[in-house]
């Protein structure tokens, strides 16, 4: 039987070898290397400002599992973006909302 969820969750950005380097504020540097970037999605999609989402698949359920914290800076495919909205789900997927740049004031 083939199990098409396991296809559906499958970090669509990491498959092409892509990783994303996050600078947290404490000043420590991290890589995701599994993760799907969607340039495209719509603010309305997680509230607030951002306007790209990334998913992060963290593999656990707890909001404390989570990489990245708002405020955070996040370099992926050759443009930089602010974490601005962070929520986990019951999936082990991590939808983080992004704002295009540095900005320091999230």
């Amino acid at each position: 039987m083939i199990d098409f969820d396991r296809f559906l969750n499958q970090p669509v950005a990491s498959a092409f070898g892509q990783a994303a380097t996050v600078r947290h504020q404490n000043g420590q540097v991290s890589e995701i290397d599994k993760f799907d970037y969607r340039q495209n999605a719509h603010s309305g999609d997680l509230g607030g400002d951002a306007d790209v989402q990334f998913f992060d698949y963290t593999g656990e359920f707890r909001a404390g599992a989570v990489p990245v914290r708002q405020g955070d800076f996040i370099d992926v495919a050759g443009l930089t973006f602010t974490v601005d909205t962070v929520d986990p789900d019951d999936t082990g997927w991590v939808s983080v909302g992004l704002m295009k740049g540095e900005v320091r004031n999230v």
